[in-house]
């Protein structure tokens, strides 16, 4: 079980400022997702099966017309409820950036409860998935100020630090985010050597140094894709082996593969 969540990322990684949100539909699905995260609040709608959401010593679970919600930079992970279970879903990532902007005195959210049922929250998330991102943005506002009703207020997240150095740490895995992120040398920068920082590592945020460092590749790498890139100039530019490799990574974290997400979801 998860020790502690990341939210402490909020410290070391900026959002980008958006005026539209991103959306992915999901069908079908029927993999469980490990333990990752997103840079924006993660909202999604439930259309079809029962998701699980688990987020430190709790699980929350989500069914059809329930709408869902994960901090940015927060780990979960979505286990897989039944083998028959097959989960229909839209989301909407939108930026920590944005909802500062809609709601007063720029403060962001902060949920306890990750599951909220509300039909008239259901009809605006269905308006802004079908909407045009010119004139969403009036939509979005309505939303944001709706699903607030649900939420803690708050000018600054509750973060905390896993490991000293953990500022370096990060530096050094963004610097070298296109290489092969060398143990030894992540373990040297937490001044331990790498059997205790893989060991602390893990006690500490869930997840092994390697497990993060392929979270945080692959995510990075997402923010870059183009319609017109190449994917695989892409896999071997973030030092993937292939191109196979990279679209199972990808798959493993993201919920698509490189290729859906390519054609279906960038404009």
């Amino acid at each position: 079980m998860i020790k502690s969540l990341l939210l402490f990322l909020y410290v070391t990684v900026t959002c980008k400022l958006k005026n539209t949100v991103d959306k992915l539909s999901f069908k079908n699905q029927k993999d469980a997702f490990p333990l990752h995260y997103h840079s924006e609040f993660c909202i999604s709608l439930i259309k079809k099966g029962v998701e699980l959401i688990n987020i430190k010593e709790k699980q929350f679970v989500g069914q059809a017309n329930d709408i869902t919600i994960t901090h940015p930079y927060e780990l979960h992970a979505n286990p897989m409820y039944s083998e028959t279970n097959l989960l229909s879903f839209d989301t909407l990532y939108v930026s920590d950036a944005l909802i500062r902007e809609i709601l007063p005195l720029g403060k962001t959210f902060h949920f306890d409860n990750r599951v909220i049922r509300d039909l008239k929250l259901n009809e605006l998330f269905e308006k802004i998935m079908i909407t045009s991102t010119e004139v969403e943005k009036p939509l979005l506002e309505e939303f944001v100020v709706k699903l607030s009703s649900y939420s803690e207020l708050t000018q600054e997240p509750k973060i905390s630090k896993p490991l000293d150095n953990w500022e370096d740490i990060e530096t050094y895995i963004e610097q070298h985010i296109k290489e092969n992120i060398s143990l030894d040398q992540l373990a040297s920068i937490a001044n331990l050597n790498k059997y205790s920082f893989s060991r602390k590592f893990k006690d500490t945020t869930g997840i092994t140094p390697v497990h993060y460092t392929l979270m945080k590749k692959v995510f990075h790498c997402k923010e870059t894709i183009t319609k017109q890139c190449t994917l695989t100039e892409k896999a071997y530019e973030y030092n993937f082996t292939d191109i196979s490799h990279f679209s199972k990574a990808f798959k493993k974290f993201v919920g698509v593969r490189p290729t859906t997400y390519q054609q279906k979801f960038l404009p």
